[in-house]
């Protein structure tokens, strides 16, 4: 599974080491995306408590913006279709699992559960390679 996630879960890992830890705040959401990449390496999926999520959430739209405002554009400008693809993905997979973790922290359906795990969906053909 962890060659399906590589490229995901690398640039969990680049945000997380390159992003400015001074607020504590932001130290634990960086931790959360390393954590979180771990897992995702294993088995394509995470678990998170229930009291981690919007600071997990958080994280997840902060790497979403940070890819699509910095990373994306210079890819589009390269004609590279294939790591348009693969940002593309990482983008709105990372606003997907934001999402949820804010939905199931808030929806009636998952109350009283302490923690969660979230499943990545499957990665295009070129984030496999």
């Amino acid at each position: 599974m962890s060659t399906h996630y590589a490229f995901y879960t690398g640039i969990l890992r680049f945000v997380a080491q390159k992003t400015a830890t001074d607020d504590p705040e932001i130290r634990v959401m960086m931790a959360h995306l390393t954590g979180i990449a771990t897992a995702i390496e294993q088995s394509g999926r995470f678990g998170i408590a229930r009291d981690a999520c919007e600071n997990a959430a958080r994280a997840f739209a902060g790497v979403a913006k940070f890819l699509q405002e910095r990373i994306l554009p210079e890819a589009l400008a390269d004609g590279n279709r294939g790591a348009v693809k693969q940002l593309t993905w990482a983008i709105e997979t990372s606003l997907l699992m934001a999402a949820e973790l804010v939905k199931r922290i808030n929806h009636d359906d998952f109350a009283g559960q302490d923690s969660f795990v979230l499943d990545l969906p499957r990665p295009p053909q070129t984030a496999m390679n």
